[in-house]
Parts: structure tokens; sequence; C-alpha cells
């Protein structure tokens, strides 16, 4: 069994990832683990350890758990039994299923089980968002970003390959209502400056959604069934109050229960098959993408996030684009508008145990879809993740 030592002041590495501390402090009860959110995370443990510890690295799963945990990021299907459905399949009991994503859920291995919609089909933009901003002056930056409940995602990213290009140092996204984006956008830049932000929207979406596989330390694509609202990204659902309440309601943690849906329904006054009925309109229509189990990636092993950036012509970037999505490794993938200091077209996410594992499947990929002229950015310190929140 893999095996994690921390001894006296390797606790404040760098290397030492935010989330296995703090599973560790949490296993060992330890009352003076304090993190503070706007600083580099080796700079935030009071105080140092003093003794040794070894135990298991996290999670730690049968096949047959690996496999259900594969399936609950998949999605469920939308049913009155769900979990039995889904038992049924893995070759499990129903009440094993639900303990299973109980324990995921306390462990912190998870951050929800809930609704994941599309944003634009709710009719809100977002966009990638990047900074170049000082070392001196990151964490008063960070508080302003972070601070905006339109940003889900806060990471600092490094240059790999030439680590003295002038990339940008902070990346968000940032996502609202559409038709108050640009206010929310132009009041972060006021409480941002004298730093500028730019802008990186998706002009096109190669791949997205992925799930975790922890036998292989591989991504396994959930690809949503194409519908004729995929033909044109803009459609926007119009949605009545009682709707909106349904996303309200769903898009956080669902109380989990062998009736899943029972009590939501009970809630919003509709009956169980009416609400079963509205989700799968909703996903038939693209707006509702899946209710499911969301993984924590640094928890579960996968601490390396590189963002990989190609400059590809705008001629080239469709074929790029679906060469690079192709690779299983690839979590999302984007072409977002260059910039003046940043030349890059192709953007692609991918997860690894290691940033040594990031920069070899950084180069494999780059090699066998004969791309150049690229970089990677990994991911320093994550500074804010969370869902986004609708209506």
């Amino acid at each position: 069994m893999p095996v994690l030592y921390i001894h006296r002041q390797d606790a404040c590495a760098p290397s030492m990832e935010a989330p296995v501390l703090r599973k560790i402090f949490h296993h060992f009860t330890i009352p003076t683990f304090r993190c503070f959110p706007f600083l580099p995370f080796h700079h935030s443990i009071i105080p140092l350890f003093h003794y040794s510890y070894c135990l298991p690295l996290p999670m730690n799963l049968t096949e047959k758990e690996a496999g259900l945990l594969v399936a609950l990021q998949r999605g469920i299907t939308l049913c009155d039994r769900p979990f039995a459905a889904l038992a049924e399949a893995q070759g499990m009991s129903e009440e094993d299923v639900l303990a299973f994503i109980r324990q995921r859920l306390a462990d912190g291995d998870a951050r929800r089980f809930g609704a994941v919609f599309d944003a634009r089909r709710l009719g809100y933009r977002s966009a990638l968002c990047a900074m170049r901003i000082p070392a001196e002056e990151l964490s008063r930056i960070v508080s302003s970003v972070t601070a905006e409940p339109g940003v889900t995602h806060c990471y600092e990213r490094k240059p790999t390959l030439q680590p003295d290009r002038p990339c940008p140092n902070l990346w968000f996204t940032l996502a609202a209502p559409a038709h108050i984006f640009s206010q929310t956008l132009d009041a972060l830049r006021t409480a941002c400056a004298p730093y500028g932000i730019d802008e990186l929207p998706a002009i096109q979406r190669f791949k997205i959604d992925v799930v975790f596989d922890l036998r292989t330390r591989n991504r396994d694509e959930r690809v949503e069934p194409r519908t004729k609202t995929d033909l044109n990204t803009r459609l926007v659902e119009s949605v009545n109050e009682k709707q909106e309440a349904i996303v309200r309601l769903l898009q956080g943690d669902i109380p989990l229960n062998s009736r899943l849906f029972e009590a939501p329904a009970a809630q919003l006054g509709l009956s169980e098959a009416e609400l079963i009925e509205q989700l799968k309109a909703w996903q038939e229509r693209g707006v509702l993408r899946r209710i499911a189990l969301l993984l924590r990636h640094r928890e579960i092993g996968f601490t390396a996030n590189g963002m990989c950036c190609w400059d590809v012509s705008a001629e080239s970037i469709k074929e790029a684009g679906r060469r690079v999505a192709a690779f299983s490794e690839v979590t999302h993938c984007y072409e977002r508008p260059p910039t003046a200091y940043f030349p890059f077209r192709l953007y692609a996410m991918i997860h690894t145990p290691s940033s040594e594992e990031t920069l070899a499947l950084y180069e494999r990929i780059t090699r066998e879809t004969g791309l150049a002229q690229g970089e990677l950015l990994l991911s320093s310190t994550e500074f804010k993740k969370t869902s986004m929140r609708f209506f």
C-alpha cells in the first residue's frame, strides 16, 4: 500500500498539496492547522510538525468501488430509484452505493452530489480571464477576485517551457447573467486596478465534462449525446419561476435517499414524476448536463494541473482542436482569442499525479498531434474552486 511520510519541517515544503494535508490533519484531529487562502500554501501552516507520521495516501478503493466512482461521475439515470439502477449495473446493493457516496463526501474526496447545468443554456455568459500581477501584489488582487461570487475557479499558474516568458500568472473563470456580465467584469477591473484583465472567452468548445478513473490514473470522457440544440450553442432556454426554483434547489447538494427526487419534488410542489420529466427534457435539450458526484481531483491523487497552450492558426484550429481533444487525458479543450503578449489560440487542460508526468504528457500530445510553439502552465496555487450558482 502506498504511504505518505511527513517529518518535521517537510510539512511546509512547497511540494506538499493542501488537500492531502487537510486530510491528514482531519485524520489526526490536529487543532493547530490554519490555512490563509490568499497566501501560498507553504507559508500558511502554523505551527510546524515535530513528529513523523505514516499513513495511506487518499482513496484506497477496490476495483468494484473504483468502477462505481467512474459511473457516479458520469451521472445517474433519471428515474425514481437511480441508485438501485446503478447498483444493479455495478453488481452492488443500493445501500452500498448510497454509503459509498456519503463516505466520499464525508472524507472530502467529493465536492458535492448534485446537478450540473449548462450556463449558456440558462442565459449566462462565462469567460476565462488572465492577469499579470507582481508577486508583492498577488494577495491583494486575489482577495478582490475571489470575493466576486461569479468567480468559480482561481489559480496561480507558471510557465514551464520558458520560465522567463511574460505570461499571465493569475487565471480565473467568471460567469454572470449575460445582460450584466460586462458590468460585472468592469467592476472587477476597477477593483484590480492598475492591473488589466484579459477576457478569453471560449470561441469553440472541443471537449468538456470528464471523469477521473483511479484504476488507470487516466480520464474517461463522458461525451453527452449530440442534440439539435448543439448546432446553435447560443440558444437560451426560457425558464419560468418554477423552473428557476428547480435549478436553485438541485445545483447544490441533493439529499441522498433511495428515491432521490421524491423530497425535492415535494419541496417544489411537484410530483416526483413531474420533476423527473422536466429533468429529462432539459437533459435532451442540453440544459442539464448530468446529476453526478463531483470530485476534488487534488484530493484523489491528481495533484498536478496543467494548462496546455499552442499557437495555432485560425484556419487550422478546428482540426487541431479535434486531435487534442481525442486524447483521453485531456479534460477540457477550447479555442480562445490570442492576446498581444500571449499569442495562443488552442487551450487544453490535463491532470496527472505529478508535475513531471504533466510535462511528459504535454510533450506527448504536442508530438503526436504535430503541434509546435506551445507552452505549459502549471497551477502552483489554487485560490478558489466552486460550482456556479444560478438565479
